[in-house]
């Protein structure tokens, strides 16, 4: 009798442990299977604009919506994508691109050669902006072969066109902004006829807006479905030209807090967060985040830099050994420790793992008594006693440039302050750094957001860049301008790693900050791979994510 009950009570144990397990699984399928029918991303704002649906406007939709000519690998080298096949002539000059044939748009419109010139000339102004500065004439070969001509070589072409700025828009939602004359040209009083070349030009000086988001990619954009401020949806589109897409849709839900968005991916309300810069999490959520088995977290680096820079113009930081000296005064593990996952603390310009960043640029150990030793060499003595170093008589007082986040400044102040610089934070809105430092009106700049985004050190530290710092170093500018028409993959890279170590030796930058790309979102939905490219593309290949 008593085996029979230890039986019978072993087989109901066994019953009731197989139909948990048939719960878990059948409410795991189900979960997937919701995700499958939509997938929801939490985000911290809307960025798109209605309206204007140019790609760079919308940001998060806008490479499921368009697609470039080309992708780019982990080498920064491009791949297919809406054309095939490339060759560049030997001179870097001409790009010839032989297009995709049978793709369509959103709009049923095919895609074509005529395409890619309608949407350089009239949307150059904004999305194509850094092509437009060295592409001199763009030329239909016929209806799938399309040329771009520069006016120089330029390393830094194939990043730019991979950029989601560059995505393709159907022509036909590409139109004229309404000016004082209905045309949407410019009116010319007393003009009774155009000549031909008058008309071009004044064909060329309408400005253009994207009034539809059409584009060639897996998912059209949801119109009806969209709530300014709330949330916006992409639809999978069922004629793409590549394999199916995964998910029947993709929303995106609008919660502006960090912590209420992670409340609302481990409920299930939401699937994925943090994939985008809108989206970004803090360092409490990803700990709360890491402790919970149903959420996985994806990272990855980003190209580019946040550089924490010194004034080297402005006394006494124009003595280099005075900068130098500033680097030993940083604890650069104990900033790391601050920023965990968010960021990783590097010697710049380039984050820690592009293809170009230079191995041999290091940052140095952090030595207070160095800092100090050097500042007395160099005659920046505390006479006084009060802990504060003079300069030509007076107490050294520096002022920090920083952006709203002041977090950073306040414990470089707090370094500099150990070696006897007094410090003050000085915040000032993002508009306005640029300004300040093109006027080099600042002692240290902390977060000044200057752009190594698409790897491109000429701006920033050539004397003639647009974001020049003017360090204006003849070596320096002649490695510029040749890095800068280089045609040659491996010798782009090799005076890319050159200039780095020149800049790191003027010691103007005392450290960079490399955010990082973190994704979290549930298990089910597979693993989540950043693309090489861009922070704003992230999501590029989640259409056929397994």
């Amino acid at each position: 009798m008593r085996t029979g009950r230890i039986m019978v009570i072993s087989l109901l144990f066994s019953i009731l442990f197989f139909l948990g397990c048939t719960e878990r699984v059948e409410e795991e399928s189900g979960n997937k299977q919701h995700m499958l029918n939509e997938l929801k991303i939490g985000t911290g704002w809307d960025a798109t604009r209605p309206g204007d649906y140019e790609p760079f406007g919308m940001w998060e939709p806008a490479c499921l919506i368009y697609e470039s000519l080309v992708n780019l690998d982990e080498d920064c080298r491009p791949v297919p994508c809406l054309a095939d096949k490339w060759e560049v002539s030997d001179d870097g000059l001409v790009y010839t691109f032989s297009l995709h044939k049978g793709i369509r748009f959103h709009d049923g419109t095919p895609f074509n050669a005529n395409a890619v010139k309608i949407n350089f000339e009239r949307l150059g102004g904004k999305n194509w902006q850094a092509l437009k500065r060295v592409v001199k004439q763009i030329k239909v070969r016929d209806e799938f072969t399309v040329q771009f001509v520069l006016s120089r070589p330029d390393p830094l072409f194939f990043m730019h066109l991979a950029g989601s700025g560059c995505g393709i828009v159907a022509p036909g939602a590409i139109e004229a902004k309404i000016s004082n004359n209905k045309s949407g040209g410019l009116s010319m009083p007393g003009a009774t006829r155009i000549k031909p070349e008058a008309k071009e030009m004044k064909d060329k000086a309408k400005s253009y807006v994207v009034t539809k988001a059409i584009g060639t990619g897996p998912y059209k954009w949801d119109e009806e479905s969209y709530r300014r401020g709330k949330s916006f949806s992409v639809v999978r589109n069922d004629d793409y030209w590549q394999d199916k897409p995964v998910f029947k849709k993709i929303t995106w839900v609008v919660i502006p807090d960090p912590s209420a968005r992670t409340i609302a991916l481990e409920s299930g309300e939401i699937e994925m967060t943090g994939q985008s810069p809108n989206a970004s999490l803090t360092e409490e959520n990803i700990i709360a985040l890491k402790r919970n088995d149903k959420i996985r977290l994806s990272k990855a680096n980003n190209w580019g830099a946040r550089l924490v820079i010194v004034n080297h113009k402005r006394p006494p930081f124009d003595n280099i050994n005075v900068r130098r000296a500033l680097r030993y005064a940083i604890d650069y593990n104990g900033l790391q420790t601050v920023f965990g996952e968010l960021a990783t603390v590097c010697p710049g310009p380039f984050g820690p793992n592009t293809p170009f960043t230079d191995p041999a640029v290091k940052l140095p150990q952090y030595n207070p008594e160095k800092t100090e030793a050097i500042l007395d060499q160099e005659g920046l003595l505390d006479t006084n006693g009060d802990g504060f170093r003079e300069y030509n008589g007076k107490t050294i007082e520096i002022g920090i440039l920083t952006s709203k986040n002041t977090a950073m400044g306040v414990l470089l102040c707090e370094y500099l302050e150990k070696v006897g610089i007094k410090a003050r934070l000085r915040p000032k809105e993002s508009g306005v750094i640029f300004q300040v430092l093109d006027q080099m009106d600042y002692d240290i700049a902390v977060d000044p957001n200057i752009p190594s985004f698409y790897l491109d050190l000429y701006d920033t530290f050539h004397s003639r860049g647009r974001w020049s710092i003017h360090l204006d170093n003849p070596k320096i500018d002649k490695l510029l301008d040749w890095y800068m028409v280089c045609s040659d993959y491996e010798r782009f890279k090799q005076l890319s790693k050159q200039i780095q170590e020149e800049i790191h030796k003027q010691a103007v930058i005392l450290f960079a900050i490399n955010e990082s790309k973190l994704a979290a979102y549930h298990k089910e939905l597979g693993e989540f791979v950043f693309p090489p490219e861009e922070w704003v593309g992230a999501l590029q290949e989640i259409w056929r994510i397994k």
